[in-house]
Order: structure tokens, then C-alpha cells, then sequence
């Protein structure tokens, strides 16, 4: 159990500083296998070009290696690490960030031990049995002293036992003396539980396992128990001091405080402590972060933006360190920034409540605002100047200044100054409410991180007061991908559309992947209707403007036909996908999802009318947090269109003699989802009495978050590693028909797995089938042998079976990838007799 606590601590603390030199080891990233730290020495080195990494790899073996060693001491110095005396400082100051951790001193000598109790120091009985034992004593039924002389039996066990814990909270002292100060305390007080739950704060046990449960939060309730069991039988001696405890005495004990911490709501049911205990101030350097921009920002505005290493230190490890803040939780997001292509004038940090925005350019948020000259700082609660008209951001700033209660430091008033510059000028305007530091007398980092929470505070109190003055309707947030997705299936399947809930999954992580999705079949089983009702499920239909459907022309031949064209007049026409971009881009709707389906897109060339589409749909790029392409349509009449997170477009095609192929340029941009089944049958929507509301989700819940892989790699390393392996034998087995696939696929392949991980939607293997199936086989086309030997490949890949004309039908049904196993098998099916095999054709 110790490793997976080590594990957990290793996330929680992304920097451990060495006990006697005070030499920082920050804890880059984690894999399976250990951990990899950077220090100043080895990026220095590296840098210099001495070292090929600046990673030095600790492995989860060596750490377990090194505590088996402590644990032969108890209290180990740096000569008691042999077999790991090479990393024996962050070794001795990784472990003494345990919470039953601590430096001393022995034989003046830096030294770590762990932190011992006896059984006394943890609860003999549940709580109530305490409680009523305590009540009794305050009416005066026994006397602590006495009580040998008034209970016989098993009632003597049970009431001695309660007076050990009244003695371990304190109402009673080791000689039974009453503390009459604390009882009366325990008479007065209207809530009972509130005078026992002060007590155990006081206690260094109870802190020490609230401790221990925070770190293990992402750990099963089980595996939280058995860590506190654990840690009792290392660290608790019998009441005598001599042994430690035995297995059933810990676990006896243990259930006894996880009781009493439940009991006064210091716990969930999950073992989650409901409180925060107080903030490692010694693992944040926020203080040492802001500092470093505002000495070194000047400096580097003269030097090229491109690739300078101060970005990617702003960009990276600064929102890094606030994450570490216990009240910095998943309902916040940090990014920052020193500019887009170029510096920025005023660098900025920003820290965004994500329900109100994700975005700088619109809604309000804390941020911290550099003054250009870099003598000032500024904590303020501001707006998104890009997409928030003049008249708003005043409006907005006034209702918080007029009705949020003033806290002590922050200022209300317009004395903020960032600059001379526009921006400058923008931001100052743009804030309502601010707390000033001067970078001579730069605050504690104490200092630093209580004024964020009282900033935080005042943010959420706007919040609060916003949400109870608003005209907007309700928008169903917080559901998971899995409600979200079940609230869509059973709306589909209430209309009379009969789709397994695995197709509805898949249509919602390929448009999460990338807003682009085809879908094929043959005629009649509900393509257009399927989208239309995904859309409307969400609440996007026609009548709002959400939801457009757009039929394809055969004589469409260029973009003109969707975007617009300029009329002999010289005055711009709108196409129809324009109409749409407009209503999208505009700042009030850019939380909303929008849909445009493009009906039977291959009746004309999609190459011709839709590549400049595919062009600048492959621009995106993440501008302040969100992602942006490059310009669409361009006009004054109109602004500057983009297409943004908040637009899917899909198109659903037919494979005739009356279409057109795709060629490998649009094929790699999207997933192609086949729908050829129906259920004829399905008549459960007939006998239901009551319809499926659609509800209203905001499209922060819908889009994706990567670009790159680059973004998901350092977070989700492993199942990257693991998909990637599994497409690089896919590639070796196409690389000779000349069918493999680049980076992109790869890229987008893993994205969906990462979401659909996240959202446990469907096992990896049900996930990666169908991956391969709409992302890698509609690619495949050939009538010559190459072509028929990497089929019949790819088919024992799915299924671990050479393909045979008579093969059994189980050797599909028990395949790993069983669509794709079955989409192959027709295939080849068709190569054997035909002479020509084709994702289409089968």
C-alpha cells in the first residue's frame, strides 16, 4: 500500500526541496513505472548540452528499495540509505512529506523518522456509545473515578473504554479529573457533534488521516480504509509503547475514527475530508513565480518570441503551481499568457470559474495583470475585453462594485494602472474590483495565497448574486459524458429510432474528437434524422437557429456555394453556411452548440465545394484558452467569422453510381460512421406514457480540449503509448499497399480514446474498433494481391484468426474488434470473388 500512497503523493507535490541544502526536485510527470524529476542542476546541464534530458528517471522499484531501508531504522539519516544512496536527499525529503513523515535530528545529523502514537491516541468505541456515556456524566449519573463501583460486566468494558476516548478529547484528564470548562462548553452548546468535532481537530491523529485521505482521493473507499489500517499498524504502539499494532486492533481502531470523522461531517461517505486543512504554504511558490516574470519579462521582449523559454515557463509551470492550491478544484481553470505570436504588453495570469467561461475574451474572472514597466501587479476580478461590448463591461462592473460587499484590501475604484497602451487602458477598464502589489515591497507567499482566496470568494459571491438576478434560461450543467449521452439515447429512441447506446456513444466521441463526422448507409436508416435529433435532444433545432440542415447540389464546384459569393453589385450573398457562422460567432451564443448537417454531401465533387473548409478547419489553433481557425469570412457587414468549438459539422453520404468518392484528404479529417442496420421492430417508444424533454448543455461539455498530442501527453502518457503501439502494427500491415496513415490519424485516433477513457463510455478494445473501423478502413481500396495479403493481415490482427471462406461465424463474435473484424471479412469476401475490394462496396 505504501507505493500507492508515494504514488499519489508524487501528484499531489509537484516540487520536493531537499531537507538540509533546500535544492529544489520538481516531479516532471509520472508513468507506470516511477516518476521523473528535474532539477536545476541537470536542466542547467542539460541546456549546456552535457546531458541529452534534463529528466532524471526514479523508479517506483527504487523508492520501495528505499523505504524497505528507512523501515530498518525508523529514524534513517543519509549514511542508512545503501543500496539507494544515490538519490538519499530527495529520497529522505520525498518521505518526509508523508503525513506520518517528519526531519529531525540525530546525532546532529539531518535525519527523517515517522511520526509514533500509542493505541490511547486513537478512538476505543463508535461515537454515540461516547456520547451517551458523556450525557450521563453530565447529568450526573457516574463519576469517572468511581465508575468500577456503579457498572458490573460488559457495561463496565463498554463505559471504561468511552471514558479512554472522553480522556483522548479531553474532557477528562489522566487522573479522571473532570474539565469542567469543556463540559459546560458540551451542556451549552446547541449542536453536540460541533464541540466533538473541534476536539478531534486538535488531535494529530485525526489531522494526520484527513491528510492521508486527501492525498488518496482518487483511490476507492476500500483501498482509503486499508491505507489508514496500514498506517496505524507502522506508526501506533500498544498503550504501553512497547509493539506496534496488530492487524485486528488497527482495523478495529480504524473503523472507530473513520465513524467519528463521519459522524461530524469531517468525511463523506466516499472517506473524502469535507474540509481543507491548512495550505502547504511551503509546496506552492507562487510568490517565486510572479516574481521571476516581473524581473525577467523586460528583458525578454527584447529577444525573439518564437521558442523563448520564458513563454513556455508563463504558459506551463506557472498555472501548474496554482493548481496545486487545495481550493483551486476541477470547477477552476488557470492559463496564462505573454501573447499571440508576439509579446503582450501586459502579460496576464487568469483563473476562470469554468461554468461562467473558458475563454479571457469573454465573461469576468480573477487575473493577474502585469503593469508594463513590471513595478506593479495586480489581483483583479475583470472582464473579457474582446467579446464584451463597452456598454456590458461598464454595466457589469458597476453591479459588482454596487452589489458585492467590500472585503478588506480589495479596492473599488478606477486608480489602476497597467500602462499607456491600448490593452493597458482596456484591462484597467475592464476591472471592477483589484488588490495592488508593489514588486519593492512583494508580499509574503502567505500573503499572496490568502488574498487569492478572499478574491475567490468575491468572485463566487458575484457569481451567486448573478445567478439569482438572471434572465437567461436554465442550462443543464455539470453531467457527465455518460448522462449526457443517455439523456440522447433515450430521446432517439422516445422519436421511434431504434440505435444501440454504443452507436450513440461513438457518434458523440468522434464529433468530441473532431467537429467533423460522416455518415454513410444505405438509404433509409436515419442518417440525416439521427443528427437532427442528436442536435435536438440538446436543445439545438431550425427554430433556433442552432441546428441547420444544408441539402448538397450536384452542380455545386466551388466554396462559393456554401460560404457566399460577392453578386454583380458588388455586395456580399451569404451562403448558407455563413448564416450560420454569423449566429455562432456572436459573443452571447459561444456557449451554445451549433449543428450544420450537410445532406448527401457526396452528390457533388466535396473536394471542389468543401476544401477550403477542410483547409482552415486543419488552422485551428488554441487562442486564450479557446480554439480558433483562421478567418472564414471576413467583411464589414459582417465582422470576422471564424469557426470555433461551438460548430459540428455533419455530413451523411450514400455510395451509388449517382456520388462521388472521397479521396484520402477528407477521409483523414473525419470519422466515417457506417449505419446499415435497422430494427424494424422496435415499437418501445409506442407504449411509453411520457416524453424525453431535451435539455440545454453547454458547449464547454460537448467539445474537445486537444490539438495536439503534445497537449494530452504528459496527462494521459500510458494509454497514448499503448493505442500507439497497436496502430504502428496497423501501419507496418497497410505500409506496403501504400494505404498507412500520418500523424493526424494517429493524433485524432488517440483523442477519442482519451475521452472516451474519461468518460468511461466503452471498454478500450470496443473504443479502438471502432476507430479503426470509421478511421483506417474506409482508406482501403485495391483489386491485387498486396492488397488481399494486408486485408487477410489486418483480419487476424481483429480477431487472432487467419481468414478462411468457411470460417465460423464465432470466430467474429468472439473477435477483439469485432466490427472491424466483420467489416474486413466482407472485404475480403469481396477481393476473393470479385477481384475488387473496397471499405464501400461491402
Amino acid at each position: 500500500m505504501i507505493l500507492e500512497i508515494l504514488k499519489a503523493l508524487a501528484k499531489q507535490n509537484k516540487v520536493i526541496e531537499t531537507l538540509t541544502l533546500k535544492k529544489k526536485n520538481y516531479i516532471r510527470k509520472m508513468d507506470e513505472d516511477g516518476i521523473y524529476v528535474e532539477t536545476e542542476s541537470s536542466l542547467d546541464k542539460f541546456q549546456r548540452g552535457e546531458k541529452n534530458d534534463s529528466l532524471e528517471f526514479i523508479s517506483f522499484d527504487f523508492l520501495q528499495e528505499a523505504w524497505n531501508e528507512f523501515l530498518e531504522k525508523r529514524i534513517a539519516t543519509a549514511e542508512d540509505f545503501i543500496q539507494t544512496k544515490g538519490r538519499s536527499s530527495f529520497v529522505m525529503s520525498f518521505f518526509s512529506q508523508l503525513p506520518f513523515g517528519r526531519a529531525v535530528e540525530k546525532q546532529q545529523r539531518t535525519a527523517i523518522s515517522l511520526i509514533e502514537f500509542k493505541t490511547d491516541d486513537l478512538p476505543n468505541q463508535p461515537l454515540d456509545k461516547v456520547m451517551n456515556f458523556l450525557q450521563e456524566i453530565t447529568e450526573g449519573k457516574y463519576q469517572p473515578e468511581s465508575l468500577s463501583k456503579q457498572v458490573e460486566g460488559n457495561e463496565y468494558r463498554i463505559k471504561s473504554r468511552a471514558r479512554q476516548d472522553l480522556r483522548l478529547l479531553g474532557f477528562i484528564d489522566h487522573n479522571q479529573h473532570r474539565n469542567e470548562e469543556l463540559l459546560m462548553e458540551y451542556i451549552r452548546a446547541d449542536d453536540k457533534l460541533e464541540v466533538f468535532r473541534e476536539q478531534m481537530l486538535t488531535k494529530e491523529y485525526f489531522k494526520m488521516a484527513l491528510e492521508l485521505l486527501a492525498i488518496l482521493k482518487q483511490a476507492t473507499p476500500e483501498e482509503k480504509k486499508q491505507a489508514l489500517v496500514e498506517m496505524g499498524k507502522l506508526i501506533v504502539r500498544n498503550s504501553l509503547g512497547e509493539n506496534l499494532m496488530v492487524e485486528s486492533v488497527a482495523k478495529e481502531r480504524t473503523n472507530h475514527l473513520l465513524n467519528w470523522l463521519q459522524e461530524v461531517d469531517l468525511i463523506d461517505n466516499q472517506l473524502n475530508p469535507l474540509i481543507s486543512l491548512t495550505i502547504s504554504k511551503e509546496n506552492t511558490m507562487i510568490r517565486e513565480k510572479l516574481l521571476y516574470i516581473m524581473d525577467n519579462y523586460l528583458n525578454a521582449r527584447t529577444q525573439p518570441f518564437g521558442g523563448n523559454q520564458l513563454g513556455s515557463y508563463v504558459r506551463k509551470e506557472v498555472p501548474a503551481e496554482f493548481n496545486k492550491l487545495d481550493y483551486m478544484d476541477n470547477d477552476y481553470s488557470v492559463t496564462a499568457s505573454v501573447g499571440q505570436g508576439n509579446w503582450a504588453s501586459v502579460p496576464w495570469i487568469a483563473i476562470m470559474n469554468r461554468e461562467i467561461t473558458t475563454s479571457t475574451q469573454r465573461g469576468y474572472y480573477l487575473v493577474y495583470l502585469f503593469s508594463e514597466d513590471m513595478k506593479r501587479l495586480y489581483l483583479t476580478l475583470a472582464q473579457g475585453v474582446t467579446e464584451t461590448s463597452r456598454e456590458d463591461m461598464l454595466r457589469i462592473k458597476q453591479e459588482i462594485r454596487d452589489n458585492v460587499e467590500t472585503i478588506p484590501k480589495v479596492k473599488k475604484d478606477d486608480e489602476l494602472y497597467l500602462g499607456e497602451s491600448s490593452k493597458a487602458k482596456g484591462y484597467a477598464l475592464s476591472t471592477a474590483a483589484y488588490i495592488e502589489y508593489q514588486r519593492d515591497s512583494f508580499p509574503s507567499e502567505e500573503e499572496l495565497i490568502n488574498d487569492l482566496e478572499q478574491m475567490m470568494s468575491y468572485y463566487e459571491r458575484y457569481i451567486e448574486y448573478s445567478g439569482e438576478n438572471t434572465d437567461e434560461p436554465d442550462v443543464t450543467s455539470n453531467k457527465s459524458d455518460s448522462e449526457i449521452v443517455d439523456h440522447i439515447h433515450s430521446y432517439i429512441s422516445n422519436k421511434g429510432f431504434y440505435y444501440e447506446r454504443k452507436e450513440i456513444f461513438n457518434l458523440y466521441l468522434s464529433l468530441k474528437t473532431k467537429p467533423f463526422v460522416i455518415l454513410s448507409g444505405i438509404s433509409g436508416t436515419g442518417k440525416t434524422k439521427i443528427v437532427e435529433l442528436f442536435a435536438e435532444s440538446l436543445g439545438a433545432t431550425a427554430e433556433n437557429g442552432q441546428f441547420a440542415l444544408i441539402p448538397v447540389r450536384p452542380d455545386w464546384s466551388d466554396g462559393s456555394d456554401l460560404i457566399g459569393y460577392e453578386n454583380i453589385s458588388g455586395v456580399f450573398q451569404p451562403g448558407p453556411f455563413t448564416k450560420v457562422l454569423i449566429e455562432a460567432n456572436k459573443p452571447e451564443n459561444l456557449h451554445k452548440p451549433y449543428f450544420v448537417l450537410l445532406d448527401e454531401m457526396n452528390l457533388a465533387r466535396v473536394e471542389y465545394y468543401f476544401s477550403d473548409l477542410l483547409s482552415i478547419m486543419e488552422s485551428r489553433k488554441r487562442v486564450d484558452g479557446e480554439f480558433l481557425s483562421a478567418p472564414i469570412v471576413d467583411r464589414e457587414e459582417f465582422g470576422t467569422l471564424y469557426l470555433r468549438d461551438n460548430l459540428y459539422v455533419i455530413g451523411t453520404v450514400n455510395m451509388d453510381e449517382t456520388t462521388y468518392p472521397f479521396s484520402p484528404k477528407v477521409l483523414d479529417r473525419a470519422n466515417t460512421i457506417e449505419y446499415n442496420e435497422v430494427v424494424l421492430d422496435h415499437f418501445g417508444f409506442l407504449t411509453k406514457d411520457s416524453e424525453v424533454e431535451a435539455i440545454s448543455v453547454s458547449n464547454d461539455q460537448l467539445a474537445g480540449r486537444f490539438l495536439n498530442l503534445k497537449d494530452a501527453f504528459s496527462n494521459y502518457e500510458s494509454l497514448i503509448r499503448e493505442v500507439t503501439e497497436l496502430l504502428i502494427e496497423v501501419n507496418k500491415t497497410l505500409e506496403p499497399i501504400k494505404a498507412h496513415f500520418g500523424y493526424r490519424v494517429r493524433d485524432e485516433i488517440c483523442f477519442y480514446m482519451i475521452y472516451n477513457d474519461e468518460g468511461k463510455l466503452m471498454s478500450q478494445d470496443d473504443a479502438f474498433d471502432y476507430q479503426l473501423l470509421q478511421k483506417v478502413l474506409p482508406r482501403l481500396t485495391g483489386n491485387d494481391m498486396k492488397t488481399e495479403d494486408a486485408l487477410k493481415k489486418l483480419f487476424r490482427f481483429c480477431t487472432s484468426h487467419d481468414w478462411s471462406e468457411q470460417h465460423d461465424e464465432s470466430i467474429i463474435r468472439e473477435a477483439r474488434f469485432k466490427k472491424s473484424a466483420k467489416k474486413l471479412s466482407g472485404m475480403i469476401s469481396n477481393i476473393v470473388r470479385d477481384g475488387f475490394a473496397s471499405f464501400w462496396g461491402s
